[in-house]
């Protein structure tokens, strides 16, 4: 079984994005599991203090002998096929289990950037938080579908 688990600050609302973040996630194959850890922002304390409250709650969900992906706008930017690759490589490397970190509106602390396998950013534009939710699971979805040679991704 592969594990994916999206560790994020904040909370997604019931909206179209969340119907079509549910929808992928349900595309998603048998063998795929994709578990998401939403945290509660953090609220009246300096941006660094925010930043490393934040990123002490994300750090706390991740199981050990994982591969942890931080996704920040300092990051490279794979191709779809790259990113497939990626979780290809470190699959026959060992790993079943991928960690996905997105922070908060105050982007990520250092501390969670040292402990990153990778850093990935989606874009050089900021996306709001639902839709980078989005654009993961579906990238998940297509990676697996590159995997398999399902012709989703064509």
């Amino acid at each position: 079984m592969i594990k994916f688990q999206i560790n994020a600050i904040g909370k997604l609302k019931k909206s179209s994005v969340l119907d079509l973040i549910n929808e992928y996630r349900t595309r998603i194959h048998s063998i795929l599991d994709i578990y998401e850890y939403e945290i509660k922002k953090t609220f009246n304390q300096s941006i660094n203090e925010i930043k490393q409250e934040e990123s002490k709650l994300l750090l706390s969900k991740i199981p050990k002998n994982s591969f942890i992906i931080s996704m920040d706008e300092i990051g490279k930017i794979l191709s779809s096929q790259q990113f497939s690759d990626l979780i290809k490589q470190n699959l026959n490397k060992g790993y079943s289990s991928f960690i996905f970190i997105i922070g908060g509106p105050h982007g990520l602390d250092n501390s969670v950037r040292k402990q990153s396998n990778e850093i990935l950013a989606f874009s050089k534009m900021t996306l709001p938080h639902m839709l980078a939710r989005l654009f993961l699971i579906e990238q998940i979805y297509r990676a697996e579908c590159i995997m398999n040679n399902h012709p989703y991704n064509k």
